[in-house]
């Protein structure tokens, strides 16, 4: 007899039980809290598991940055997407919190999630969703898997335009929690209003920039927010304060790509240090464009290799032509790491390649030579792309 899977709630059994005999241990299932939302509002969905066994088991929690959700919406608009840093391979960074949950024996787990992933819903409609994920459940205090679950659900929501006041009604209990003594209940709160944040909860997003807890969610919905007063208070959190609060608000300003932030990225930039004043200097690229190129030029000399790499991307980022003289310079940097960035930076703006790379000394020379060559005889004519134009590049001819 072969055991088939259900279609909305995952079974998990015993490994050694035979199948006609079969006692199921753990069910789970995502269901939303409500199939009818407002615009706006934030969606809850549920992932419950249930432990049908006499014994506790253990369910692992992560949310890192970098890993795709369970959710999937058929018919929703894809997310507008960042332009990117560089043509090159891309690093995986983010956040990443890593916890785990004890399910009682003949008792259950709870965890409300919010609606979010790759899509947007901003437009009225009836939409069907699918939820999907692996979860491992196993002994508390050891390695010992009891049972793998693979869920797959499927349900409809509908959600509607609001009315005068709805909006702001449906916000009120995410309001309160902010005030719970529970700080998992005032963190999900503060997430859910950072979701798609209204333009009338922004005084209360700004307080949220000085509580510990909500200050990263709370910079995330002022770059969604946008508005004068959001940008006046990420520029102030990316110069001053914590460097862990720095690096979020100097991301999401940048992101904004509002040209008249230029100056401020600036002073952001000459502030800090490392990874995190290597990470201004590419978003001032982005902003001043060629306003950047000789600010970055100046910066050349003295500077170390890990600031050299960023200033590498950072002349990419201005999509200048004036940008590749000092990329040609850079190629022949001491630092391997250093010339690779400034030859994907090259290939980025000219979409063009020398044929000798960059793996050693000599080969770098000789590459630096091939650039400085072509460059004089087309470095009038040749069109400059940047990194929302990628492409295969062509050999040098």
């Amino acid at each position: 007899m072969k055991c088939l899977p259900t279609a909305l709630i995952v079974t998990a059994i015993l490994a050694h039980v035979p199948c006609t005999r079969a006692k199921q241990v753990f069910t789970a299932r995502y269901y939303p809290e409500r199939h009818n939302y407002l615009v706006g509002e934030p969606i809850i969905v549920d992932l419950e598991v249930v432990n049908h066994s006499d014994t506790i088991g253990e369910i692992s929690e992560s949310d890192c940055a970098w890993t795709p959700g369970p959710f999937e919406v058929e018919g929703a608009p894809p997310k507008k997407e960042y332009v990117p840093f560089s043509c090159g391979p891309k690093a995986i960074a983010g956040s990443c919190l890593i916890g785990a949950s004890e399910i009682p024996a003949q008792g259950k787990y709870l965890k409300r999630l919010l609606l979010d992933g790759p899509f947007v819903l901003d437009s009225p409609g009836t939409y069907h969703v699918r939820a999907t994920s692996e979860q491992d459940i196993s002994r508390p205090g050891s390695s010992e898997v009891l049972a793998r679950l693979h869920i797959d659900s499927e349900f409809e929501l509908t959600l509607r335009a609001p009315q005068a006041a709805e909006l702001e009604a449906a916000y009120k209990p995410f309001l309160a929690d902010l005030k719970s003594r529970d700080p998992s209940i005032r963190y999900f709160a503060a997430s859910a209003i950072a979701e798609n944040p209204p333009h009338f909860a922004e005084a209360t997003i700004l307080a949220l920039t000085h509580r510990q807890m909500t200050a990263i969610v709370a910079i995330e919905a002022l770059g969604r927010l946008a508005t004068p007063t959001a940008r006046a208070r990420l520029i102030q959190m990316a110069a001053t304060g914590p460097e862990e609060f720095r690096q979020p608000a100097i991301q999401a300003l940048g992101e904004l790509n509002n040209p008249m932030d230029c100056r401020a990225m600036l002073g952001i930039a000459r502030r800090n240090q490392d990874f995190t004043q290597g990470e201004a200097y590419i978003y001032v690229a982005r902003l001043c464009k060629e306003r950047a190129v000789p600010v970055s030029s100046q910066l050349l000399s003295g500077a170390t290799p890990s600031l050299s790499g960023y200033l590498a991307v950072s002349f990419e980022n201005t999509s200048s032509r004036n940008a590749v003289p000092p990329l040609i310079s850079l190629l022949v940097n001491p630092d391997q790491g250093v010339r690779r960035e400034a030859e994907e930076a090259l290939q980025t703006l000219t979409h063009r390649k020398a044929r000798f790379g960059v793996a050693s000394a000599e080969s770098s020379d000789k590459s630096r030579i091939e650039w400085t060559n072509w460059w004089a005889a087309n470095g009038g004519t040749a069109i400059i792309y940047g990194p929302d134009q990628c492409a295969e590049p062509l050999p040098l001819p």
